[in-house]
């Protein structure tokens, strides 16, 4: 009877010994991966001191982000902006802007806030404006929030410095003029 109760007693052990063996499943991660390159696209407004009596120009810009670390990468950025009337009934002034440049990155759980400082042109058009294509800086940054894994909405802001000049009509000559014009954006980001 003893061997039949220890018998009982092993068999019954058994499995809870082999079952304590058994690895325990990792815990799931649910701080958001790292995403190392990001498409984004907005609708922006920029300011448009360079053209004489005029206000402001609508538009857009895409561009692409790529990140080294979690804190730093690059950005390559496109916008094209215009008036959506005559400025001083004489003109209706268009610029576009190609840059590209370094960008800093503050990571938080869903919001990440971000500094770059871009180089590269700017072109102004339909104002008579020399020269055609000056080089231009944008000082700036902004906030992404993740609305989900992939997606984020983005808002930024930025001085856009460059320089030109309105010729005159009689075309005596020009000297350009530095303009810092004021560039706000509010858009969405897709994160790979």
């Amino acid at each position: 009877m003893k061997g039949k109760f220890l018998l009982s007693v092993f068999a019954f052990l058994l499995p809870m010994s082999l079952a304590a063996q058994v690895a325990a499943k990792p815990a799931v991660d649910t701080a958001p991966a790292f995403s190392r390159y990001e498409v984004f696209a907005g609708v922006d407004y920029m300011g448009a001191n360079q053209v004489k009596s005029s206000s402001a120009l609508i538009g857009g810009n895409v561009g692409v982000s790529a990140k080294l670390v979690k804190w730093f990468g690059g950005t390559v950025d496109f916008g094209d902006y215009g008036a959506s009337a005559t400025s001083n009934g004489l003109v209706k002034p268009n610029a576009t802007t190609f840059m590209a440049g370094p960008e800093f990155y503050i990571p938080a759980d869903s919001l990440t806030g971000f500094f770059h400082v871009l180089m590269g042109g700017a072109h102004t058009g339909g104002a008579d404006s020399k020269p055609d294509i000056a080089f231009a800086y944008a000082i700036g940054g902004g906030f992404e929030y993740a609305v989900k894994a992939h997606w984020a909405v983005r808002i930024s802001g930025d001085g856009v410095i460059w320089s030109s000049v309105q010729v005159p009509d009689d075309n005596s000559g020009y000297s350009p003029h530095r303009h810092v014009d004021a560039r706000a954006s509010a858009g969405v980001a897709y994160r790979f």
